[in-house]
């Protein structure tokens, strides 16, 4: 045994010569074996497991963490919380982004008019006719969003807000007024301009003149019923400020089943493609590209080709996508949202067309020359199809929204909300404040784009001013 020196430096000047050693080793291009073995294990050591990668891609629905800072502070602003009125937001109906947004307005206005609220819900959207969403049949909030996560969040966020899950819940309801009264959230201001009623802040001064006109008086032992139904982009999101616009809408979570399922999709392509997807980011640079294609049949009616609609028309639409794939060559992965599978098919088909023919022209190089594309969708992904093909149409556009959230890059068209719900969402991690850039009036960042420019659409609504991220 070698006796250990007494002096702490003779020990020292004893160890360093094999610290050199064994840098040299792992450093020196003779040794390739030794320091990769070092590169794998430190790798393997830090890649979560199947387990840990879908627990942690599951909570990581918004570009950050929600802060209540700033909706605390907008809902302090309101003049104070009374007893005796109470809001209701039922029946709301449209698409996923639509129906979140309706949500979302009617809670702010009743932040403003400082009015308790029902836990809102939504028209189910016929399962036999997609294009119908304006139906009888309720749904709870459930149906789409994660109800317990709601009330927590709002309770945490706005404090004197009190939330019930049944209007009979409320205090003295049964001695209520005895008409419950109705209102949209523009009624006040009814010719706002495209970008939103001009002066929301004063909207709780003219709701309380418009109760004033009704005859009622609000008090705890004789409450006014309120219901706000359903106007359309009306609200201006911005003007409480880019702070509460940006955590505003991470009061809504989506259902966790939805959540879970997305998560395995994004694990799937880990695993088959060999992505290197960090599950706690929201966005992994070089994983896999968006496409959003809005060519199902409720689409094409409400936007037909023949009425000026030009990305309708599916040819249109496709070539969109395949010049803006063509700017990202390290993305070869191409996961599809749609639910028309047939366009799908028929998108994967042209896409491997053009492949062919650019890799072998013996002329001037084509953009997908040499690339080995795959087109998936969460139907390809998912090892257990039944439980996404038992999902309502709505409930597996959410599995979509959040898989497409977290591409690489992501484009869609103009004229739906759903596109633009992601593309905002995304645009808090762009670089860019401004949604319109590199030459386009729409949304252009260097993580979205919304397809086309405003010429080439018949109008497109007040998406980008009217829609919480």
């Amino acid at each position: 045994m070698i006796p250990f020196p007494e002096r702490p430096w003779v020990a020292f000047c004893l160890v360093l010569p094999i610290i050199v050693i064994w840098c040299w080793a792992l450093l020196d291009d003779s040794h390739p074996t030794l320091l990769g073995l070092l590169f794998v294990l430190d790798a393997s050591s830090r890649r979560p497991t199947d387990a840990q990668f879908i627990t942690q891609a599951a909570a990581v629905e918004f570009p950050s963490p929600i802060d209540y800072a700033p909706i605390q502070q907008a809902c302090a602003r309101n003049g104070g919380f009374r007893d005796g009125l109470l809001f209701t937001c039922e029946g709301q109906h449209g698409g996923v982004g639509m129906v979140r947004n309706q949500i979302l307005k009617c809670v702010r206005y009743a932040m403003h008019a400082g009015a308790a609220i029902v836990v809102p819900s939504m028209s189910k959207r016929n399962p036999k006719d997609i294009s119908d969403i304006e139906t009888i049949y309720e749904a709870p909030l459930e149906y789409l969003f994660d109800r317990h996560a709601f009330v927590h969040h709002l309770t945490a966020a706005c404090p004197g807000m009190r939330v019930y899950d049944s209007e009979d819940q409320f205090p003295h309801y049964s001695d209520r007024v005895p008409e419950n009264l109705t209102i949209v959230g523009d009624q006040f201001d009814p010719e706002h301009p495209p970008e939103g009623i001009r002066q929301p802040r004063e909207w709780r001064h003219s709701f309380e003149g418009w109760l004033d006109g009704q005859g009622v008086q609000v008090s705890p032992e004789k409450p006014v019923h309120v219901k706000i139904d359903q106007a359309f982009l009306e609200y201006p999101v911005r003007d409480d400020g880019r702070e509460f616009a940006n955590e505003y809408g991470k009061i809504l979570s989506f259902r966790h089943e939805t959540r879970d399922l997305a998560a395995r999709v994004l694990l799937e392509m880990r695993n088959k493609f060999n992505l290197p997807i960090d599950p706690s980011r929201p966005i992994n640079p070089d994983t896999y590209y968006g496409a959003h294609l809005r060519l199902e049949k409720d689409a094409v009616e409400a936007w037909a080709p023949e009425d000026g609609w030009r990305f309708s028309n599916m040819e249109d639409q496709f070539q969109e996508q395949f010049k803006n794939l063509a700017r990202f060559p390290g993305l070869d992965v191409v996961y599809v949202a749609s639910g028309n599978l047939t366009v799908v098919d028929l998108f994967r088909q042209e896409l491997a067309r053009r492949v062919e023919v650019d890799s072998s022209s013996t002329d001037k190089p084509g953009p997908y020359r040499g690339r080995n594309i795959t087109v998936v969708t969460k139907h390809d992904l998912l090892p257990d199809k039944t439980v996404i093909d038992s999902l309502p149409f709505d409930q597996q556009g959410l599995v979509d929204f959040l898989v497409m959230f977290r591409a690489s890059a992501f484009m869609g068209v103009g004229h739906s909300s759903f596109p633009w719900n992601v593309a905002l969402r995304r645009h808090e991690l762009s670089r860019y404040e401004s949604i319109a850039n590199e030459g386009t009036d729409l949304l252009r960042d260097e993580l979205s784009v919304i397809m086309g420019k405003r010429s080439d659409y018949h109008h497109i609504d007040p998406f980008a001013t009217g829609l919480w991220p």
